[in-house]
């Protein structure tokens, strides 16, 4: 066989396999190049949006310092209504129900907490609305919502230094509500608890004697 029938029988080998298989390689290769160009353009979309997000956060924590209650209403509704999933408008809900409490909106303020706490931000962001809840509850002299937010929080995985934070509050809804012995118990459970942070710690242990003495 000469080397010319050799390289005529490679290339109808190479045209019917193309005639097999071409259209579908071709089609394997725009669904790559398709998915990569969308991939490359979420990237973008998903850095623009962050972005986007700092800087309205930016505007949010001068106006804070500030103390323009009017800028963050503004910058903070609008970070959590247009983009909701950033961390920026968890921390936006907290700053904004602050404000609502020191003018004395405190409905609004709740509103602004339980917005978080139903949200998709961030467990962390979710317990902390969920405390201060807790903490607006009792100085309401709801005890019952402010008990139920305390059992919810037990009932997730909480790690040491979350639960001495649960502990601390709940001694505080036990002690507005007479329950001495309950806060007692509850303030040295986070006084033992060596994973809570320094100053909590001391703090529960100074409420605990304070009760012990009384």
């Amino acid at each position: 066989m000469s080397r010319h029938d050799t390289e005529q029988d490679q290339l109808e080998t190479i045209k019917a396999w193309w005639d097999k298989y071409g259209t579908l390689l071709l089609s394997v290769i725009l669904a790559v190049v398709v998915a990569f160009s969308g991939y490359r353009y979420w990237q973008s979309y998903t850095f623009s949006k962050a972005a986007e997000a700092s800087s309205v956060f930016e505007v949010l924590d001068m106006s804070h310092e500030a103390g323009v209650f009017g800028e963050v209403s503004r910058e903070a509704r609008r970070l959590m209504q247009e983009q909701p999933k950033s961390p920026y408008a968890g921390s936006a809900a907290l700053m904004l129900a602050n404000f609502h409490l020191q003018a004395g909106d405190v409905e609004d303020a709740i509103d602004a907490l339980n917005w978080l706490v139903n949200s998709k931000q961030s467990i962390d962001l979710k317990q902390v609305a969920q405390l201060r809840l807790a903490r607006i509850y009792m100085q309401q002299a709801d005890f019952s919502a402010a008990q139920q937010q305390i059992t919810q929080l037990n009932a997730q995985r909480l790690t040491p230094e979350a639960k001495a934070n649960v502990d601390y509050v709940a001694a505080l809804v036990a002690l507005a509500q007479q329950k001495i012995e309950q806060a007692h118990q509850l303030f040295k459970s986070v006084a033992d608890n060596e994973q809570a942070q320094p100053d909590l710690r001391n703090l529960a242990s100074i409420q605990m004697d304070d009760l012990a003495i009384e």
